[in-house]
This record gives C-alpha cells, structure tokens and sequence, in this order.
C-alpha cells in the first residue's frame, strides 16, 4: 500500500476540472446555529456556534459531516475561526471570556492524529488585541493588532518569530498562494515588497472594501459612492477589469471566490446568490436540486466556495426547521469513475478517498456517507482493488 500511495501522490500535480455546466446541488446540513466561514479545496469547513447568542466557540466539518468544537486553549473559554488552508490550518481568535469579538486574541489551529491543537500567538507590543483573518497553502498568515479589538488597526504578518506590521500598517483581507495581499484595492507581493494600485472604475467612488483574493490576482468585495443607494458588490478580474455584480443596496457586497472567479454575493434581508464566470448570476436556493426537499437560504452567511464550486451558506430546513450551516455540492446525474469525494471532478482531493476505499471499504463509506464506493472501481471488475489503481492514476493525469 505504500508503493500504491507513493504512486498516487506522484500524480496529484493536477488542475482542478472546471464545471463545465451548473448541475443541481445537494445540501449537507452541517449543524444548527452554526456559520460557516472559510472552506478549502477538500471541502472542509471552519465556522463558529454561538451557545447563548453572545460567546463564541470556533469549529470544523470535514466532508460534509458536523462541525466538531476547535480546542482552546488554558484560560481561554471562546474563540472564533475565520479561515482554513488546504492542510487543515485553522486561523482566528480566542479570548478568557465571553467577549471574543471585542477582545481577541490571534490563534491558529494545527492538525495532528486524532484532532487539532492550538496555539496562542498574541499581539504587536503595547497592543492588548489581534486577531488573523486569512491563510494561504503557504503557511503565511495574516491579520492585525490593535488597542481596539472590534476595530484593531495594524496590519499583521504571523511568523515564528512574532507578530510583524505589515508595510505602512497596511490592513489586508486575504493572501494567496503567490504571497499576494489584498488590502482594499491595494495588493501587497510580499516577496519584493512591491505595491499595485488597481485604479478605480470610472465614475464618483469613494473607494472599495474588499473581501477576497484567488491565485490569479483577481478579488471581490464592495464599491463605495458618495450618495444615496451607493453600495455595489462588484470583482476585479486581472485582464478583464472591474464587473458590477449587482445593483446598489444598503448593506450588499462579494464575499467569496474560487480561482475561476466565481464570486459570492449577498443584499441586505433579501438574498444571497453567486455570479458563475460563464454562466451568471443565481440566487443560492435556485441551484438546490428538488430532491433535497425544501431550503430557505439566508442573506449574508455565504461565505466560501471552491474550486469544485462547493458553496457554504447558511440556511433552514424547510418552513419551521433549524437554520445552520450548509455545504451545497454540486450533483452529477451520472456516477464519475474515481470521484471518491463526489465534487463532480477527479482531482488530487480524491487520493485519500481512494486509498482508504482499496484498504478499508467500511472506513471509506463511514467517511464519505454521501458518496458511492463504486466509482473507485475504475475498471468496472464489480470491486474496488489493486487493479484500479493505474487506472485511477490515469484519471488523475499521471
């Protein structure tokens, strides 16, 4: 089984298959009272449950199952997660009371056998507050410090050495995996220390909050006027240039997008959506497929999607029932030879599926309830075993 391992990661250098059309979506119901927040390329999910409206606790779902409680650490008795890395890295805040929200602490949570351990990893000098707001597959993260702990105003990169301003106590919203930060339209290169200034749309603007950063240098949030209805959730795609995504509101903007640009949006009580590179625009709960019975998706909580465009939101079940977190999957009306996480592509986030299908086909089905073990049988023998394996690597690229 090694050799078999070796074999299969030596091939997961792969792209990502774009969708080639918008199926209809399954909903994973990932617990009541729960927000997702940042998800990854694997689906996993990093949120946070409130217990008694007021204190927060941070937590994780993997593959569509229920969020588990994040550790905390000794003194600390609520804590906040605000984004996951493809390895499981979890960022956020805890704080040693109720008040993390206005008086947090920066942390990270590492996975090791058997769950996650956490580590606290404080402020600039003089600053009483800091949190971390985003991750990249690098291991770089960053977030900022302050006096205020609502409003913490410093700019931070985390290192092994300590918290560090970034340049000019720039304050960014995301980082990607080429170092790239985004603060506003600003983008930091965190490897030459080099600035670019995305010039703004024509017309009377304030200026642009931003949300979100892919590995392309594109980016989303909200565009701000001057009067009246002034909001306007837009994207900036490198080589195409600005894209109103919506009408104004008073409360609207992007808040999430994958590496094809496919960006999140929400409008103040009324819905949330995605505008789809190629295909549009559509409310959320136009894409849940009618056999998943009757969901109510809620404005605002949109708050991830990958590449796989895996969407996590937040909404009911049915007219009465408890509004939580949900991952919304996209469905394939056709199985697909050697999608062991049934994202509807074959790709490198399918290896560990597979592995444990060939050596433990009750752990495989335990792990992936929503999935089918057949399409690890690549050679359509009637089982999945050491013969599918070429196959399997061929699908994958290698």
């Amino acid at each position: 089984m090694r050799v078999t391992c070796v074999r299969l990661w030596a091939a997961v250098n792969v792209a990502v298959a774009a969708v080639a059309a918008v199926p209809g979506y399954r909903v994973e119901f990932l617990g009541a009272g729960w927000t997702g927040t940042g998800m990854n390329e694997r689906g996993d999910v990093c949120g946070n449950v409130s217990p008694d409206g007021t204190a927060l606790l941070a937590g994780v779902s993997h593959d569509g199952r229920p969020f588990e409680l994040l550790p905390l650490p000794a003194g600390m008795q609520t804590s906040r997660a605000f984004d996951i890395n493809d390895a499981g890295l979890i960022v956020g805040a805890v704080c040693p009371n109720q008040y993390v929200i206005t008086q947090p602490t920066a942390a990270v949570w590492r996975p090791v056998p058997g769950g996650y351990e956490v580590e606290v990893l404080g402020a600039l000098p003089g600053d009483p507050y800091s949190a971390v707001y985003a991750v990249n597959n690098l291991g770089d993260i960053i977030g900022a410090s302050g006096f205020w702990g609502w409003n913490l105003s410093t700019g931070v990169q985390f290192t092994e050495s300590g918290p560090t301003p970034l340049p000019g106590g720039l304050l960014a919203s995301d980082i990607n995996d080429q170092r790239v930060v985004l603060s506003g339209r600003r983008l930091l290169d965190l490897d030459t220390g080099a600035f670019t200034d995305v010039p703004l749309p024509p017309g009377n603007w304030q200026g642009v909050v931003s949300a979100a950063l892919n590995n392309s240098g594109d980016f989303c949030g909200y565009i701000v006027g001057y009067s009246g209805c002034s909001t306007f959730p837009i994207r900036y795609r490198q080589g195409i240039g600005w894209e109103f995504l919506g009408g104004c509101a008073t409360t609207t903007s992007a808040t999430a997008l994958n590496d094809h640009g496919d960006a999140l949006m929400y409008y103040y009580t009324t819905t949330s959506g995605v505008d789809f590179v190629g295909e549009g625009y559509f409310p959320l709960g136009s894409l849940i497929d009618p056999s998943q019975g009757t969901w109510f998706v809620q404005y605002g909580g949109a708050n991830a999607i990958n590449n796989s465009r895996q969407i996590v939101a937040a909404a009911r079940d049915g007219f009465s029932g408890p509004i939580g977190a949900v991952r919304l999957v996209p469905m394939t009306n056709t199985p697909v030879a050697g999608d062991m996480n049934c994202d509807g592509s074959v790709n490198g986030f399918d290896v560990d599926g597979f592995v444990l299908a060939l050596s433990d086909p009750v752990g495989y089905v335990t792990q992936y309830p929503n999935c089918d073990i057949a399409n690890g049988d690549v050679n359509a023998d009637g089982s999945v075993n050491g013969f599918d394996v070429d196959g399997f690597v061929a699908l994958l690229g290698g």
